[in-house]
């Protein structure tokens, strides 16, 4: 079976001298097998002197024909068998294509030549697709002595894959939470031109109500936050020499530096101040520098300005010499006088910076709050706190506290998808994907594991449109969109889409399938232990001749998992082994 598809061709030999050239025979193929069977379609053979459909034998060289064949799969047919009944006789006339076999029956000198055998049913191993296994990640050990470590435990790990060659067909939306996150708070402080001392009751001191931000910068640092660094950046306007201006904007830096300090010593000192240090001067760490003029400051100035001709401005800006471009300001101040009143004032300036740390609850306290206290955690803490765990039914309960109390989050919903379905919870999973779907449409996260939970349910169609549209979105799920081109059949190019995946079960299962039976063995041997995992080893065995691999490994598939005892009875894998003792004491 490929691709949901059973093909079969069957060849043919008349031999000469055999067959009348007035017969006809009509061969009616009929797969058997426990609680149906399936008629295909006939196959119409007719001697020279017979006229109309039908493959021509002749009487004096004999012949042959080929009959191909495609029909349905259904699992019920892996334990079948292909027969074929045959009836000659003599037509009346012309025979037709559409001919039964109860109407042969009834053909002058009809003769039932009898049922034959052809075949003994389906090699169904293309359908071994393994998706739940794998979103499961789930072991099974089949060794009669596991491996322990010094205390007597069975050593997981040496049956699961390796970290590096994990595959993961779902993808988690990110937590969104910062574990280190910085919180700034700013306020300039505004020098008259020419001037670097701190005047409080300076006209754009007043305006930008520089006061008020200082108060909010010192209610900031009040807080008792731990401040990383404070940055102070002086200024000055462009139209005054170079040189100059350098140093001016030094000096304002140092002003606004020893303004803030004295503000900060202040808190300091206050009986029940929570700032974390005690001279502002020694213990925060200061970064601060003199830029100079700033032009790109006059120049959004301007364009941001109700100057209604900006373009000399800016042109001599852009295009003059910079030795020539502070008299070229200077000598326009006098044609615009909104330069000096509105454009220039606002860059002589300092601006200063605190930048410090928010404070944050410790991943223990979060882990422990979002089973106890979910309620109080964020959204973006209890999507983490679920990575803090490794056990899938604390996840589970954190990711649907976090849809309950964010019923808005799409992350939420989907990482609650993702986990129900490692558990099992199909259905559940699909729901959860849907509303994600619904609060986030066309997100390609959501939209691939979508895709997962069809292909773990079958239904491949679903599962390859779902996968192709999240593959647009740009998300990386060659993986999966393999498992789609194996379940059409297309061997070769699924295991190009698999890349560089190794030691994977469904990997294996493409290169047998493609007869690559080396390359698939070297797979399985460090792919995760389950048994489908040893089952697959078992048929590479009976595929290659190699009766100890297949007994070895049957026999650990089958302790691994009862189930497969009934399964490779009937397995037509195994069809050359049926009369074999070994076999036979496994599986009856």
């Amino acid at each position: 079976a490929n691709g949901g598809q059973v093909n079969f061709t069957v060849k043919g030999t008349i031999p000469a001298k055999y067959f009348n050239k007035k017969a006809a025979l009509l061969i009616q193929p009929v797969l058997t097998y426990e609680g149906g069977e399936l008629q295909l379609a006939p196959v119409l053979l007719k001697g020279e002197k017979v006229e109309g459909d039908g493959t021509t034998v002749s009487y004096a060289n004999g012949g042959t024909f080929t009959y191909s064949q495609e029909f349905a799969y259904s699992p019920a047919m892996n334990q079948s068998e292909l027969m074929a009944s045959a009836m000659a006789f003599q037509p009346k006339s012309s025979v037709s294509s559409g001919l039964t076999m109860a109407e042969a029956m009834k053909m002058p000198k009809a003769l039932n030549l009898g049922d034959e055998k052809i075949a003994d049913g389906v090699i169904a191993t293309s359908t071994r697709i393994d998706v739940q296994n794998e979103v499961r990640g789930t072991i099974q050990i089949g060794d009669e002595n596991p491996q322990k470590d010094a205390s007597g435990n069975i050593r997981m790990d040496a049956y699961q894959v390796a970290p590096e060659h994990e595959v993961n067909m779902l993808y988690l939306a990110p937590h969104g939470y910062e574990k280190e996150t910085i919180i700034t708070e700013m306020a300039n402080i505004y020098f008259p031109k020419n001037i670097d001392r701190w005047l409080p009751n300076h006209d754009w001191n007043k305006k930008k109500d520089v006061m008020k931000h200082l108060e909010n910068l010192n209610n900031f640092v009040a807080q008792g936050w731990v401040i990383r660094d404070m940055e102070i950046d002086g200024w000055a306007s462009p139209e005054g020499e170079e040189t100059f201006n350098e140093g001016l904007s030094e000096r304002r830096s140092i002003t606004a530096s020893n303004v803030v300090f004295d503000n900060f010593q202040k808190l300091a000192r206050k009986k029940d101040s929570q700032v974390r240090f005690k001279n502002p001067k020694t213990d925060i760490n200061l970064k601060r520098m003199g830029h100079g003029p700033d032009w790109n400051g006059f120049l959004q100035e301007v364009e941001a300005s109700s100057i209604q001709d900006k373009r000399p401005i800016l042109n001599v800006v852009k295009s003059s010499d910079p030795d020539k471009r502070e008299q070229e300001i200077r000598n326009m101040i006098m044609i615009y006088p909104e330069l000096e009143n509105n454009i220039l004032p606002p860059l002589r300036r300092a601006e200063v910076k605190v930048n410090a740390f928010e404070p944050k609850k410790t991943d223990d306290e979060i882990a422990r709050m979002s089973t106890s206290e979910p309620s109080e955690l964020s959204n973006e803490e209890l999507l983490y706190a679920a990575t803090l765990t490794d056990d899938w039914n604390t996840q589970y309960a954190i990711y649907k506290a976090a849809v309950q109390n964010y019923p808005q989050s799409w992350e939420a919903n989907n990482n609650a998808g993702l986990v129900a379905l490692k558990m099992g919870k199909a259905d559940e999973a699909m729901n959860f994907f849907n509303k994600a779907n619904q609060l986030n449409a066309n997100n390609g996260i959501v939209m691939n594991n979508l895709g997962v939970v069809y292909a773990y349910n079958n239904n491949w169609s679903e599962a390859e449109t779902h996968f192709m549209n999240a593959n647009k979105m740009g998300v990386d799920n060659n993986y999966n969109l393999a498992l789609i081109d194996m379940h059409k059949g297309n061997y070769k190019t699924a295991i190009t889409k698999f890349g560089n995946t190794k030691c994977n079960y469904n990997l294996a299962l493409a290169q047998v399938l493609s007869g690559n039976n080396s390359a698939a063995a070297t797979n399985l041997e460090c792919a995760r232990k389950n048994a489908e995992t040893y089952y697959l080893m078992a048929i590479i065995g009976a595929r290659t001749g190699d009766t100890n691999m297949m007994n070895t490994n049957l026999k650990k598939a089958i302790k691994a998992d009862p189930a497969m005892k009934a399964e490779a009875k009937g397995d037509r894998e195994f069809i050359k082994y049926y009369n074999n003792p070994d076999f036979m004491g496994m599986v009856e």
